[in-house]
């Protein structure tokens, strides 16, 4: 059994990455480990921001889901940088980012 690191403080958790409840919580920041955040699938700019083509669209990526496809990242996410993501993501909006 793999632990699952937390996408948002990257604590430890006791929890199987491969069989990580809709609901499971951190039990260090409460962040919800079954997330788009959480799941290795997450791909800022995709469609929908996932890897994996039709899957039903999420509102809140750091929020629970229950989309069918998530699979735990068992590098915790603190790496993923959500800035240059924020930024990627304007510039093929064509915003101004002023940078």
């Amino acid at each position: 059994m793999q632990a699952l690191g937390c996408w948002k403080c990257a604590h430890s958790t006791e929890e199987n990455a491969a069989k990580v409840g809709f609901r499971a919580l951190c039990p260090s920041c409460s962040a919800a480990l079954h997330s788009c955040l959480g799941c290795r699938h997450y791909a800022p700019g995709r469609p929908n921001d996932c890897a994996i083509p039709g899957t039903d669209p999420i509102r809140d990526r750091e929020g629970v889901n229950f989309c069918e496809e998530f699979a735990a990242r068992l590098t915790p996410s603190s790496s993923i940088d959500r800035t240059d993501a924020l930024k990627r993501a304007r510039r093929l909006l064509g915003e101004d980012i002023g940078d």
